[in-house]
């Protein structure tokens, strides 16, 4: 009776574990709110903060108005004239500082940027769908939450394919 009582929960726990360890560090395409098409690819790494490991996001390339990629880490062009020092778009972190609770199974405490602004906003970052995140800019309990797609490898341009993120720490521009 016990295996049959410890099967059935397992049966439950598991794919619920598989679902909440979905590696939140890799590619993701955002998606333009306005024109529902995609905007830019962000790559979320890890680095080491103090004594915690926290999650920040990178813009690594941008599409264009035809949907193809027109600047990546080799070649950026476009400049984020309203975030102070006016740095180039491709490489700007707008992401920084986020905690995982593993009571919520989600990042919080962070800050986000929206690169058209300049404006850094605390931020949260959960998961509904398998490889896809939630990723909310909010000052209080307003807010506006985006839908990141998760690239896999064949979706990744060949460009991007070997970046190596492991030395990555953000710079954070405020």
């Amino acid at each position: 009776m016990k295996k049959y009582i410890l099967s059935a929960v397992m049966g439950v726990l598991l794919p619920m574990s598989a679902f909440s360890a979905m590696p939140y560090v890799g590619l993701y395409q955002t998606i333009d709110d306005e024109t529902g098409s995609p905007k830019s690819i962000v790559a979320l790494y890890e680095y080491k903060n103090g004594n915690d490991v926290d999650l920040a996001g990178r813009i690594v390339a941008l599409y264009g108005v035809d949907g193809e990629i027109t600047e990546t880490l080799e070649k950026p062009i476009r400049v984020a004239k309203k975030v102070k020092g006016k740095p180039k778009t491709v490489g700007l972190d707008i992401l920084w500082g986020m905690e995982w609770d593993d009571d919520d199974h989600e990042y919080e405490d962070g800050e986000i940027m929206d690169p058209k602004s300049g404006k850094v906003y605390s931020s949260v970052i959960w998961q509904e769908k398998e490889n896809e995140l939630k990723v909310r800019g909010k000052i209080g309990p307003f807010g506006r939450t985006q839908t990141w797609n998760l690239l896999d490898s064949s979706s990744v341009p060949s460009v991007l394919q070997n970046l190596n993120t492991s030395g990555w720490r953000p710079i954070v521009i405020k």
